[in-house]
C-alpha cells in the first residue's frame, strides 16, 4: 500500500524510484543482512553463553565488549581504505574475514566451550563487519542522482532498523525451538538443549553473512 501511493502521489513521503538502480538494491540488502547478523549475534550470544554454557550474568554482557571496541575503533580506518583503494579490495577483504568469523563461531561453538571462544570468533566477526557496513551504504548511496540522496539514506536507515527487529525474533525462534519440552533453566537437558539452538543459530547467521557478501559482489558486477 506504502509503495502504490508512493507511485501516485505527487510528492511521495519515499521515493522509490531510487530502487530502479540495480547497484543500489544490491548494495541495500548487503547492507540488512550485515545488520541482521550482527544484530543477531547481540541478541545470541549473551543468552546462549548465559543460559547453555554456564556464563555469569556478568560476563555474558561483557561478552560483546571486545568486539565492540574493535568495531568503533576500525570504523574510521575503513573510511581512509575505501578512499585509498577503491571500495571492491578493502570491502572484500573485510567480508572474507567477517565470513571467516561467522563459520568459525557456527564450527567451534558447542559443549565445553568457553566465554573466550566467544570473545575470539565475534572479534573475528567485528573486524570484518567493521569495515565494510559503512562502506556498503557509502557505495549504495554514490550511484544515486543528488535529488535522491535522501530517499536513499530513508531506506537504508528504515530497512536497518526493520532488520534489526527481525534478527532478534529468528534468534529468539532457534533458542525457543530448541528449548521447548526440554525442562527448565539450569537442566542438564534444557542447558544441551539451548547450545543445539545455539548452534543451528550460528549456522543460518554464517549463511546470512555469505549471502550479504555475494549481494555485495552483485552490485559491484551490474553495470547501472
Amino acid at each position: 500500500m506504502f509503495a502504490w501511493a508512493s507511485h501516485r502521489a505527487f510528492s511521495p513521503l519515499v521515493r522509490l524510484t531510487v530502487l530502479r538502480s540495480v547497484k543500489f538494491r544490491w548494495h541495500l540488502l548487503a547492507y540488512v543482512l550485515l545488520q541482521f547478523v550482527t544484530i543477531g549475534y547481540g541478541y545470541m550470544i549473551p543468552n546462549a553463553s548465559q543460559l547453555g554454557f554456564g556464563a555469569s550474568v556478568l560476563a555474558a554482557g561483557v561478552v560483546l565488549l571486545p568486539g565492540a571496541l574493535l568495531g568503533a575503533a576500525s570504523a574510521p580506518v575503513s573510511g581512509s581504505l575505501l578512499d585509498k583503494f577503491g571500495p571492491v579490495r578493502p570491502m572484500f577483504t573485510a567480508m572474507i574475514v567477517g565470513l571467516l568469523g561467522t563459520v568459525l563461531m557456527a564450527a567451534f561453538i558447542g559443549a565445553g566451550s568457553s566465554m573466550v571462544m566467544f570473545d575470539l570468533w565475534y572479534f573475528v566477526y567485528m573486524l570484518g563487519f567493521s569495515m565494510c557496513f559503512a562502506n556498503t551504504m557509502t557505495c549504495g548511496m554514490a550511484v544515486l542522482p543528488p535529488e535522491l540522496k535522501a530517499d536513499g539514506n530513508a531506506l537504508f536507515n528504515t530497512f536497518q532498523q526493520l532488520s534489526g527487529a527481525v534478527a532478534t525474533t529468528v534468534m529468539a525462534v532457534f533458542l525457543g525451538v530448541a528449548q521447548a519440552g526440554h525442562g527448565s533453566a539450569g537442566d542438564i537437558e534444557f542447558v544441551t538443549a539451548t547450545q543445539s539452538g545455539a548452534h543451528w543459530g550460528f549456522v543460518f547467521l554464517a549463511v546470512v553473512m555469505a549471502c550479504a557478501m555475494l549481494a555485495n559482489l552483485r552490485a559491484f558486477a551490474s553495470k547501472r
